[in-house]
């Protein structure tokens, strides 16, 4: 409860508290403050609006300001700030502005306690507000004091509120005084900022702040670990930080949520941080809804549950009034005002049908998962999935990962719920090592009850029993370290014994084992499957010549093969193929007998063949096909949509999203983003509904998709392709 009233309330923050953890807008405080500094205020100085949305930091700025005024000599003796928070009610006209200031001079001043009292000698005169301001003047002069008002929530409720004749006169005042000066924060754009007939058109010098972006929020967190005794591993946690900065925008408070979550929970999970976070926002994000009119209620109610950016006619189909939609004129209308309180950004298109989006990401996020259907809530999950799954690919892949995880189970500190979840998905990768996969089961079963294991994801095996019962069970079971573990223990080794050796050594990746154990009875009759091992090992082995003879013989021997092995040895040997030029042609004779083959696993390898190396479309998009649309797949169509891209087939890419009634599409936003990047001329205006929170990994994927060009040493032929 202290972290949140602090990062809610920073003026009740002590001092010192504040100012040694402002690590962020410094820069936006070293350009006021120099400017406050260089200035005497002998006649009437710049003002400055700083904008940006709930939670950025403005508040924290201001007060930061006001802190180091009154910590320097130079300025603490003449200059007075005067912060007014974002709860200011009473600042409802010009008058109360006045009279405000005099009850602070009552407080602030060594003979005050009489200022405000004062005027009672002219109320209800005609001309009580400008009487008001000649006071506060005369008694500036006396005490040859100036003024910086620090003004928080500005526009909402201060100017906003202003009548016709109050407005001019302030902004007369601001032009013509040299004893105040106003620094003001507003979470709302102006309405009159932005109409050239309203009296504070291109007053104000305005600074916008953004949000963070993955970088920053890093910095972030590690100048707040400088100030901090309990610390996180930023390496370990990065790509927690990296998806939850995106996803939330980098709004400062948020990240300072989630900064707080990091501290005090290592269970491995974002989408859990996630959940956290969003339980601590909802009275916010609950008021700021109930604040709206009905109809902009059920207005924001359609962008959000839309998550991209969307028309003004479409919104107008999905808001009714007695069963008709509303005139698009009254949404535009609706729509503006939402757009003046930052609550929606307007984005242009190529026509005057302009695209509305949700500003905050973060308060989207939370509106699809307390607030959407089923389905929209599994689209920020499945955003949230792909993050995590991109930027933790930047350290090291899913080996990394494991590594990480295995290490957190072993501390002991993992909730069992969330480990047996996580066991079951790490099951459904499909590039996990057999080997980390058990090791991942073992680590889970110490940590929960005993009536949760039957949860756990299903392998048989006794490392204790040597019988060749127990190595065939762990074989089925496919836990080939068990299998190895327990053959190596038998006292009498037999033909059969290194075959099998063999076997469990190669499916848990230990190649140089393999192939020890299969050279001791290896001869010209041994199996086409021997000699498969024996080719695959030797080709991860990078000993060309010996992996070519083994494959070759497989070949031959293929008649006890299954359809994978069979398309497995054929792969092998294309890529072989891959540094001999003159082997091209053979390469392809290959690759379209495996596209020939009913067969599933492996096709996305070979696609990518296809693509990557022999730029045969037409026979990859057969191999696609066979490809199921399944959550199991959906990393490998995402290498093998930027391969397209990267080889310039955007509309076969732009296909692929679309199978399925856009299955892709919706699951892998960042990437189909990139495309539409590249399809600006075809589509101009798909690129502009994208949220803000993808333009890093957009960025990140369209390099991606430079470097994979970048290892094509050809150009790509120029074929039409039937799509």
């Amino acid at each position: 409860m202290e972290f949140e009233a602090k990062l809610y309330n920073p003026a009740a923050q002590p001092e010192d508290y504040l100012i040694e953890h402002f690590v962020v807008r410094t820069k936006v405080f070293e350009r006021l403050f120099e400017d406050v500094f260089a200035t005497t205020m002998e006649h009437p100085e710049q003002h400055y609006l700083i904008q940006g949305q709930r939670g950025m930091g403005k508040t924290t700025l201001l007060l930061r300001l006001k802190y180091e005024i009154e910590r320097t000599p130079e300025l603490k003796d003449w200059l007075m700030p005067v912060f007014f928070n974002e709860e200011s009610y009473d600042l409802t006209s010009l008058s109360s502005l006045w009279e405000k200031l005099l009850k602070y001079f009552d407080v602030l001043l060594p003979d005050g306690g009489h200022y405000y009292d004062a005027t009672e000698k002219f109320m209800g005169s005609n001309d009580y507000e400008q009487k008001c301001f000649n006071l506060v003047t005369e008694i500036l002069h006396s005490h040859k004091k100036k003024i910086v008002i620090l003004f928080d929530n500005f526009g909402e409720l201060f100017l906003d509120n202003l009548n016709e004749k109050d407005s001019h006169r302030f902004r007369e005042i601001l032009m013509t005084s040299a004893d105040i000066r106003i620094i003001a924060a507003s979470a709302v754009v102006l309405e009159s900022g932005n109409n050239y007939k309203a009296p504070f058109f291109d007053f104000f010098k305005i600074i916008n702040l953004e949000g963070l972006n993955k970088n920053e929020t890093v910095e972030l967190i590690k100048k707040l670990q400088e100030k901090s005794s309990k610390k996180i591993d930023i390496e370990a946690n990065k790509a927690k930080i990296d998806t939850l900065a995106i996803l939330t925008g980098g709004v400062i408070r948020t990240i300072m949520m989630l900064y707080e979550i990091l501290l005090n929970d290592n269970d491995g999970s974002a989408l859990k941080d996630l959940e956290s976070i969003l339980d601590k926002v909802t009275p916010l994000y609950k008021h700021r809804m109930e604040d709206l009119k009905p109809q902009q209620r059920r207005i924001m109610d359609v962008i959000a549950k839309n998550w991209d950016a969307i028309s003004v006619k479409e919104i107008s189909k999905n808001v009714r009034e007695n069963g008709k939609a509303v005139p698009s004129k009254v949404i535009s209308a609706q729509l503006q005002e939402l757009a003046k309180n930052n609550l929606i950004e307007k984005r242009e298109t190529s026509t005057k049908n302009n695209f509305y989006i949700v500003k905050e990401r973060f308060f989207n996020i939370w509106y699809l998962m307390r607030h959407g259907d089923k389905t929209a809530q599994c689209r920020v999950k499945w955003l949230a999935r792909f993050l995590e799954m991109w930027y933790e690919s930047e350290h090291g892949g899913i080996d990394s990962f494991v590594e990480q995880h295995i290490i957190r189970l072993q501390t002991g500190c993992y909730i069992p719920s969330s480990a047996i979840l996580m066991a079951n998905a790490i099951k459904e990768i499909p590039t996990i090592k057999i080997k980390d996969l058990i090791k991942i089961i073992d680590e889970t079963g110490k940590i929960v009850e005993e009536k949760d294991k039957k949860n756990l994801p299903v392998i048989k095996a006794n490392d204790s029993v040597l019988k060749m019962q127990d190595v065939i069970e762990a074989l089925k079971a496919k836990n080939f370290v068990t299998a190895a573990n327990i053959l190596e223990l038998l006292p009498l080794k037999t033909t059969e014994i290194y075959e099998l050796l063999g076997m469990a050594y190669y499916y848990s990746n230990n190649y140089a084992k393999c192939v020890e154990n299969l050279v001791k009875i290896f001869s010209s009759q041994s199996s086409g499957y021997a000699n498969f091992l024996l080719g695959v090992s030797y080709y991860f082995l990078k000993e060309k010549e010996k992996a070519f003879y083994h494959l070759s013989i497989a070949l031959e021997k293929q008649t006890d093969f299954d359809l994978a092995i069979l398309a497995d040895t054929k792969k092998y040997i294309i890529g072989l193929y891959d540094s001999q030029p003159q082997k091209k042609k053979d390469a392809e004779k290959l690759a379209r007998e495996i596209a020939a083959m009913d067969y599933v696993f492996g096709a996305h390898e070979i696609a990518t063949i296809f693509f990557g190396t022999n730029d045969l479309f037409e026979e990859s998009m057969l191999t696609l096909k066979k490809i199921e649309l399944s959550e199991r797949n959906v990393s490998v169509l995402n290498i093998i949509a930027m391969v397209m891209i990267g080889k310039g087939q955007y509309h076969l890419a732009l296909n692929l999203f679309k199978r399925e009634n856009n299955f892709l599409q919706d699951r892998l936003k960042p990437t189909y983003y990139a495309l539409m990047y590249l399809m600006q001329d075809e589509f101009p205006d798909e690129y502009i509904k994208m949220g803000r929170e993808l333009e890093q990994p957009v960025a990140d994927i369209l390099k991606n998709i430079d470097n994979y060009k970048a290892q094509w040493s050809q150009s790509p032929r120029k074929r039409k392709v039937k799509s």
